[in-house]
């Protein structure tokens, strides 16, 4: 009998990781969709599937219209590299807290991770376009 669900660490030991990168990738909206009754992980193995097949790419430049396309399970959500791409500036601007903050660019606090709202960002960097234009 196939198992339907896979533990944590079968599913780490499975692609090669450690179950920290899968706790990891859980807190940043990555990976596949689980399942947490109280405090126990289980990942569906249809989840498992369906994760792995989205992440097969023919060659390097489809992986990267892929990922512009929806970096994330949240696509209004990027990630500072992301925002860099999508606005022509450079990553430092979202890393680089000194100069993000100076800058005002907006972001959000995902626990440890740092993401930034597509629409907002943006709106931002089209707002700076046009005062840096004007003055």
């Amino acid at each position: 009998m196939e198992k339907v669900v896979l533990s944590e660490n079968e599913l780490a030991q499975h692609w090669g990781v450690s179950p920290k990168t899968l706790q990891r990738w859980r807190s940043e909206g990555r990976g596949p969709r689980y399942l947490k009754l109280s405090k126990r992980v289980t990942y569906p193995v249809a989840e498992i599937r369906a994760f792995e097949s989205n992440a097969l790419y023919g060659s390097t430049s489809e992986r990267v219209r892929t990922s512009d396309a929806q970096p994330s399970s949240r696509p209004d959500l990027m990630t500072a590299q992301e925002a860099a791409a999508a606005t022509g500036l450079p990553v430092y601007m979202f890393t680089n807290k000194r100069v993000r903050d100076a800058a005002g660019v907006p972001c959000i606090h995902i626990n440890s991770s740092l993401r930034f709202n597509m629409h907002e960002v943006m709106t931002w960097a089209r707002r700076n376009s046009e005062e840096s234009e004007q003055g």
